[in-house]
């Protein structure tokens, strides 16, 4: 080959290996994917900026290798969960046999042929240690066993009954190669944007359906939650159709809940609910139908043309036009949706977190039934610590305002001295905004794969199909 070929080559081979080490670099460091433009309708969080700092620096390196380990997140949660991803990779060879559904729940202390292979599957992702513990009847669901399956449930999101299941059966026949992957798509999410280690910020993980508040890179606090109800299967086909025609009947349901970043500023007391437009269509109408007292019983206001009407007044066919006439609000109460607390964030979704009257979703291990508000199951510590260092309110103040007890004379006494300057209204009961001393950051994101406190991998369903969008394009894109 001539000189100026092999030159040539030479040449062009530097450019492509020099173009392979930055993207890769920019990679490591940034992820590979933009989420923003992945899921442009639900991720809203801000990215970690990729074009800070000098692009050619992984070019002027004398050690690449460290250069590489050096750029890497250095976060708690990323460092844990690449330890994990070695632990892990040992079981990515072990062949992963099908468990049908039992017929019947197996309940503890009861036989079923299937605990053979529970436990093996125990055995395998090393729950069960057989040179410690030693099995005799692999047909009995006997208590060793039963605590087994209630450590893997709790690592898996589940209600830790012991009870063995379709959830639980599910659970267990995803092999661990998939698992794997759950936890590349995961550190790739980690890469997107760190969270500090230092300062106070609390994290709603929506596959968890659970908020925790973080202060110094310890957690502090932790809630569950409900978020948002999964869209249709058939959403994706529904929605062209409604672009075209622009006809809310064509118009899907749309509740799941977004990625996205804002900052706790002030808390509701006694919060009002202004019924969206869509909840009158698809839930008020409905109720109506069955009870056309039921706006009037649960202390709705109605209103039309800004004038106060009688709930009794409300048409159903005007429930289901294009613009409904009408605005109609919850009084605050024991039934409002809302419950006794809303807690306010930047968003440009008007989504908030609050309180509920409807707690039997609580008990559930799939929380995914809100319209893409955040439900708090304990909203009372949260707005303790939210309300930390106000010079004005605290939290046996904030009880009284919404009607629970304080046994303290002193403090209720004390309270209503000051109550005139801390709100405008009269009564006890009314709608009341609390400013906080200082903003709280909130990230409301989706992790299916983390490293918990104890050092134990826990893994989630994934509650809006996001994993398999993602899988699916770094799968194409060859960066799995």
């Amino acid at each position: 080959m001539p000189n100026k070929f092999r030159y040539s080559n030479l040449s062009n081979a530097e450019l492509l290996l020099c173009d392979g080490i930055l993207k890769y670099c920019q990679h490591l460091r940034y992820g590979a994917v933009n989420p923003k433009e992945l899921f442009s309708d639900s991720y809203y969080i801000p990215l970690d900026d990729s074009t800070k700092g000098d692009l050619f620096q992984p070019l002027k390196q004398e050690n690449i290798l460290q250069y590489l380990v050096d750029i890497q997140p250095k976060s708690k949660r990323y460092v844990e969960l690449q330890t994990a991803l070695k632990y892990f990779s040992k079981f990515s060879n072990i062949k992963w046999a099908i468990i049908p559904v039992p017929v019947k729940k197996i309940e503890p202390g009861s036989r079923d042929s299937l605990i053979a292979k529970i436990t093996q599957k125990l055995i395998s992702l090393e729950y069960l240690d057989t040179s410690k513990i030693k099995i005799n009847d692999f047909t009995f669901y006997d208590s060793t066993l039963v605590e087994l399956v209630k450590s893997f449930q709790r690592n898996n999101g589940l209600v830790d009954d012991g009870v063995i299941g379709k959830g639980t059966i599910e659970r267990f026949n995803i092999s661990p190669k998939q698992n794997i992957d759950i936890i590349k798509l995961n550190l790739e999410r980690f890469r997107w944007n760190e969270y500090a280690d230092t300062g106070k910020y609390i994290l709603v993980n929506i596959p968890d359906f659970m908020l925790n508040i973080f202060n110094e890179g310890k957690k502090v606090y932790t809630s569950k939650v409900c978020v948002g109800s999964k869209r249709s299967s058939y959403y994706q086909q529904q929605f062209k159709v409604y672009k075209k025609t622009k006809q809310w009947k064509d118009k899907p349901d749309d509740w799941e809940t977004p990625n996205m970043f804002g900052e706790i500023s002030y808390i509701v007391l006694n919060p009002t609910w202004n019924v969206p437009p869509s909840i009158m269509r698809e839930e008020i109408a409905y109720k109506l139908k069955k009870d056309s007292t039921y706006l009037r019983d649960k202390n709705f206001k109605v209103y039309k043309d800004g004038i106060e009407i009688d709930p009794m007044e409300v048409q159903l066919a005007d429930l289901h036009s294009d613009k409904i006439p009408y605005r109609i609000i919850q009084d605050p109460g024991s039934g409002n949706a809302l419950g006794k607390i809303k807690f306010i964030f930047s968003n440009p979704f008007g989504i908030y977190l609050h309180d509920t009257p409807n707690r039997p979703p609580f008990n559930q291990s799939n929380r995914a039934v809100s319209h893409g508000c955040v439900r708090v199951e304990k909203p009372l510590p949260l707005a303790e610590f939210l309300l930390k260092n106000n010079p004005k309110w605290n939290i046996d103040y904030l009880k009284i305002e919404i009607g629970q007890k304080v046994e303290n004379k002193k403090i209720v006494s004390e309270y209503m001295k000051k109550r005139a300057s801390l709100r405008k209204n009269s009564s006890l009961g009314e709608t009341t905004d609390v400013s906080l001393a200082q903003k709280i950051s909130l990230y409301i994101d989706y992790y299916t794969a983390w490293v918990d406190d104890t050092g134990i991998l826990q893994l989630r369903t994934d509650v809006y199909g996001r994993d398999k969008i993602l899988l699916d394009y770094m799968t194409n894109q060859r960066f799995i």
